[in-house]
């Protein structure tokens, strides 16, 4: 059983989109932004969903990813059936990986 307990609070619609928005400004979950202002931490180790743990996904970066991914996928087909590479292919990825800064 877990020692986590939850809190549910009404607020205004304003006033949830000013936190909302202020959780997304920030790129976490709207728990942990309020955990966050509250100053107040939960202990995720050993848990077996660490929601507070990961951050929102960023859809552009998860498409970035997964065009490298691709990229990557060909080169290895290529090495294995000792085709030549495309230096062009190669380029590709690099420049994808550089904007991702």
């Amino acid at each position: 059983m877990s020692n986590l307990k939850q809190i549910k609070v009404n607020v205004k619609q304003k006033d949830y989109d000013l936190i909302k928005q202020s959780a997304m400004r920030s790129n976490i979950s709207l728990a942990e932004f309020i955990r966050q202002q509250l100053r107040i931490s939960i202990d995720l180790r050993g848990s077996r969903n660490p929601v507070g743990y990961f951050r929102k996904r960023d859809p552009q970066l998860l498409y970035e990813l997964n065009q490298i991914s691709k990229a990557l996928n060909q080169i290895a087909t290529a090495i294995e059936n000792n085709i030549e590479i495309n230096s062009f292919l190669l380029l590709q990825i690099y420049t994808k990986v550089m904007r991702l800064k």
